[in-house]
C-alpha cells in the first residue's frame, strides 16, 4: 500500500529585471541541506552553485538559472525562502562602535527587500565622441565566473563579458565575433575615466537591497546597515 504523499503548492512571481513569469514551489525537507550548504559556504562560487541547484529543483528544471540576471536569481531565491521557511530572517551584526563588544540579533523582514534602480533606457556607452560599446545586463553564468576575483577585477571582467558590440563611426564589431584576446585588449586599454563611465552604467542597474537600523543596547550607538547580495538574505 502506497503512503499518502501530499502535493506541493505552487506559486508565481514576475522577475524584476527580465520580466519572466516564473512558477515555483517551496523547497522540501530533502532539499534543505542544499540551503544549509549555501548559507555556510565561505566560497562565493560554492554559495552560488548551491543556490542554483536549489532554484533548479523548485522550478522543476523549467528555468535556465545561468541565463538569469543576478538580481532575478536573488529575487526568486527570496520568494522561495518566504514560502518555505517564513518571511523573516534573523541576522547578527556587531556594533559599529569599535570600542563596543556588543552584537545584536536583528530581524529582517524579507518583504522589505525590494529592487532599487532601473533598467537603462540606453544600453550604449560612448567612451569617446566616436567610439562606444553596447552592453547587456550581467547574467548568473558570467558573475559566477568572476566570483573568486577581487572587486575591482570583477568589474573589469564583467565588462568584458557584457559587451554586445563595439562601434565607431564606420563599423560595428559584434561581441560574438571577438576573441578573448581582442576583448581583453579593448577593455584593458580604457582610461580610468572611461572605465568609470562604463562602471556607472552597471551601477544604475536594479539591485535588491534592504536597510536595517537599531540602537545598541550596550553603548547606545545608532547602527545602520545596508544589505545587498544573496548571502545577506538567508
Amino acid at each position: 500500500m502506497a503512503l499518502p504523499i501530499q502535493s506541493t503548492p505552487t506559486y508565481r512571481t514576475v522577475l524584476p529585471v527580465s520580466g519572466q513569469d516564473i512558477e515555483y514551489r517551496p523547497f522540501l525537507v530533502k532539499e534543505q541541506n542544499i540551503l544549509v550548504q549555501a548559507k555556510e559556504g565561505a566560497d562565493p562560487k560554492q554559495t552560488m552553485q548551491s543556490v542554483k541547484k536549489l532554484l533548479q529543483a523548485v522550478t522543476n528544471d523549467k528555468v535556465v538559472i545561468e541565463d538569469l540576471p543576478t538580481t532575478d536569481l536573488e529575487w526568486l531565491f527570496i520568494q522561495v525562502r518566504k514560502v518555505s521557511v517564513g518571511d523573516t530572517s534573523k541576522l547578527m551584526f556587531p556594533c559599529v562602535n569599535r570600542e563596543c563588544p556588543n552584537t545584536k540579533d536583528v530581524t529582517l523582514n524579507l518583504d522589505d527587500i525590494q529592487p532599487e534602480g532601473n533598467l537603462p533606457e540606453d544600453y550604449t556607452v560612448m567612451i569617446t565622441d566616436k567610439v562606444g560599446l553596447t552592453l547587456m545586463v550581467p547574467l548568473v553564468e558570467g558573475v559566477e565566473k568572476v566570483a573568486d576575483l577581487k572587486e575591482e577585477s570583477q568589474t573589469v571582467e564583467l565588462i568584458k563579458q557584457s559587451i554586445v558590440n563595439i562601434f565607431d563611426e564606420e563599423n560595428v564589431y559584434e561581441g560574438s565575433d571577438l576573441t578573448k584576446a581582442e576583448r581583453d585588449e579593448f577593455v584593458d586599454s580604457l582610461t580610468f575615466p572611461q572605465l568609470e563611465l562604463v562602471g556607472k552604467w552597471f551601477d544604475q542597474l536594479p539591485k535588491l537591497s534592504a536597510r536595517l537600523e537599531w540602537d545598541c543596547e550596550e553603548c547606545g550607538t545608532k547602527n545602520e546597515q545596508n544589505l545587498e547580495g544573496i548571502q545577506n538574505f538567508f
